[in-house]
């Protein structure tokens, strides 16, 4: 008696979340205003933050292309200069 009592609390349990989803989506279906809960307008503030974030980086980045003067591989500097003999030190060891 005791299992068939804890399954019954289990099934109601796990029921509960399922049961509530479709009461609102009655009431949508009804044509009821359907308020939001608080979790849902946090997400949604978060999803918001988070778009508005991208988009700030985004323009970030194209204002700093415009602004920094772009480097070809000829005209980069190079870091090892001072470490590799120079070319044509190169040449007549060969």
């Amino acid at each position: 008696m005791g299992k068939v009592a804890v399954t019954a609390v289990m099934i109601a349990l796990l029921t509960a979340p399922a049961h509530s989803q479709s009461m609102q989506q009655r009431q949508e279906e009804r044509g009821g205003t359907v308020t939001k809960t608080p979790m849902q307008k946090l997400e949604e503030e978060r999803a918001q933050r988070a778009l508005q974030a991208d988009r700030d980086y985004d323009a970030a980045m194209k204002r700093s292309k415009a602004t920094t003067p772009s480097t070809t591989p000829s005209t980069a500097p190079d870091p090892w200069q001072n470490v590799r003999p120079s070319p044509s030190t190169a040449k007549k060891a060969n």
